[in-house]
């Protein structure tokens, strides 16, 4: 029971952290439904843009949360602060790249997922103010892993706590004109996403300057971290994780586009039902940042006897998590789904006929994010991961999705079958390889002296 304790302990902020991002998604959402389908499916095509884009930073927090927490249960504090610095530095290099390419190419990014050419201008606006929330979570992202690393998860919450109250205000005010505002609309959203951000950032910023010197910026530190050796380690783990980031959030992205070929009613339920499941998702994803948390923690501390004890409890909160949640979310679907009242009457109809086949993505998520993301990838096995999403999702899920949309022509609930199918290809390959304990790799080893002094 210790075990799982821990894991709740951990768990729980991680989680709330994760789904009060998502009602985030879930408010603006219920919020910009009221302006109707067209603009729902546009902030869709924006949310789903940026979770894209964002998922690569998240790619590169990922690597360093691995290292962080190695080095944490391995009491060498400083590796650790070295890591951040490499972190930051990948995350804003990366970012630099995305944010004037986003910018750039926002209609024909909203071009991909439809052809109802207000959607493409909306959808563009909301991308081209929203774009600089990219860069800012460079340092958000980094500071998240090194806290959670620390195994102090409930900082990130609090900090974001304000955020959300902060968009939450702005957006209603400017959504629908309020306080001598003007009504701006989804304009009104993305303005108030980004001065949110903003300010989160800030007030991260301070509070990694006053109270945690191991996450601070430090020219020192930065420049003992500029070495090939530690780079080279560091991208060894770290870039399998980017392309899978790439590579599955790709997959989703174009999930989303073929959504929005089939219909625009399509579209924009998949806009309202996709915030839910990332909502109902999170609890399953703080599960998964646990798991992997202690997992690392253990590694990096050479507890190699408990490993199998964490890994066990790892699957069973994993079907609890996803059990329950699939559970609650049925009995309750009425209410749920009755929020979007105010949609037109053919979207109302296809979230009812969707809703199941969410569920369905919820419980199968759960366990192969608990797997992949706890497990595999907080034991180093990174290139595993990284070819596992390719295959389940590029040879498996998304051919069957474009056949059956594009050359059968079947309606949309088919294409989300073989959309599910993705998550299913994963299992038996991930049984077997937790089982070989090919998975577990020790990142922590100092390098040798002759390569640590080899700089860029």
């Amino acid at each position: 029971m210790v075990i799982y304790k821990k894991i709740f302990t951990l768990a729980v902020p991680i989680a709330l952290h994760s789904m009060l991002f998502s009602c985030l998604g879930f408010i603006d959402t219920y919020m910009l439904a009221q302006l109707g389908g067209n603009t729902v499916a546009a902030a869709g095509i924006g949310a789903k843009t940026l979770w894209f884009v964002l998922n690569l930073i998240i790619g590169v927090g990922g690597g360093a949360a691995i290292f962080c927490a190695q080095y944490w249960g391995a009491k060498d504090l400083t590796e650790l602060h070295k890591t951040i610095h490499i972190g930051l530095f990948y995350s804003v290099l990366t970012a630099a790249v995305l944010v004037p390419a986003l910018y750039l190419f926002a209609p024909f990014i909203a071009g991909l997922m439809t052809n109802d050419i207000t959607i493409i201008e909306l959808a563009a606006e909301y991308l081209k103010i929203t774009a600089l929330t990219v860069l800012v979570s460079a340092f958000s992202v980094i500071w998240s892993a090194g806290m959670r690393a620390l195994q102090k998860p409930k900082v990130v919450l609090y900090l974001f706590v304000v955020e959300l109250v902060l968009n939450v205000t702005v957006n209603y005010l400017l959504i629908f004109g309020l306080w001598g505002l003007p009504a701006l609309g989804l304009i009104g959203a993305a303005w108030g996403t980004l001065a949110a951000r903003l300010l989160s950032t800030l007030l991260f910023f301070l509070y990694i300057y006053n109270q945690q010197p191991y996450l601070m910026l430090s020219a020192k530190i930065f420049k003992q971290s500029f070495r090939w050796a530690k780079h080279a380690t560091f991208l060894k783990i770290s870039l399998p994780i980017i392309a899978g980031e790439f590579i599955w959030s790709g997959g989703v992205f174009l999930y989303h586009a073929i959504y929005g070929n089939i219909s625009t009613t399509a579209l924009a339920a998949i806009s309202i039902l996709s915030p839910i499941e990332v909502m109902a998702s999170a609890l399953s994803w703080g599960c998964a940042a646990a798991v992997g948390i202690l997992i690392g923690e253990k590694i990096g501390s050479d507890q190699q006897k408990e490993l199998n004890h964490y890994v066990t409890a790892g699957f069973i909160s994993a079907i609890s998590v996803g059990l329950i949640l699939v559970g609650l979310l049925w009995v309750s679907r009425h209410y749920v789904l009755g929020l979007f009242n105010a949609i037109e009457d053919d979207v109302q109809d296809m979230l009812y006929t969707l809703f199941p086949f969410i569920l369905a993505s919820i419980f199968l998520r759960s366990i192969t994010m608990t797997a992949m993301s706890g497990i595999l990838k907080s034991g180093g096995d990174t290139q595993f991961t990284m070819k596992l999403d390719f295959c389940a999702q590029w040879l498996g899920a998304v051919p069957l999705s474009l056949l059956f949309a594009f050359w059968f022509r079947w309606p949309v609930e088919i294409v989300i079958c073989a959309v599910l199918l993705e998550e299913g290809l994963k299992l038996i390959p991930i049984l077997y390889r937790i089982k070989s304990g090919a998975w577990v790799k020790e990142l922590t080893k100092r390098p040798s002296r002759e390569s640590d002094n080899l700089a860029i």
